[in-house]
């Protein structure tokens, strides 16, 4: 009851939850931008584009099966935080915004795009540039 009382008050529900996340993915985007030159970028875009495809992997590319998958990227998400790999930190992060806005759906379409927009722009520079396509986190 408490839940939809929020809800009917805006601070519930699925269109909240679509505004944080598209609100997340913006500023997580927006503070990698500042901390991170080009070759960061590079490897926190592939970081992110990995866990997401893993994630769509394991979860037979059906989003209700992807909730495990977001467990377990919070857990690897922790442990790059413990260890301080801010690249591993971000890209993950970006992956767990993309992967909630996935399973929300539509709602959240603004924050799963501007994630798109981030890899679409960063992933394929470190592979251009003879990198490794390896993630920073260990699986």
């Amino acid at each position: 009851m408490f839940s939809r009382i929020l809800e009917l008050i805006g601070l519930g529900g699925p269109e909240h939850d679509a505004r944080i996340l598209t609100r997340d993915a913006r500023a997580m985007i927006d503070m990698v931008y500042g901390q991170h030159g080009a070759d960061s970028l590079a490897k926190i875009a592939n970081e992110t584009k990995y866990q997401i495809d893993d994630v769509h992997k394991r979860g037979l590319n059906d989003p209700q099966f992807y909730q495990r998958g977001v467990e377990a990227l919070t857990d690897l998400n922790r442990a790059a935080r413990n260890r301080r790999d801010n690249i591993a930190w971000s890209g993950i992060t970006l992956a767990i915004i993309y992967i909630k806005s996935e399973i929300l759906g539509e709602l959240a379409l603004p924050a799963k795009n501007a994630i798109d927009g981030f890899i679409e722009k960063w992933a394929h520079t470190l592979e251009e540039d003879g990198g490794s396509e390896e993630p920073t986190s260990e699986p």
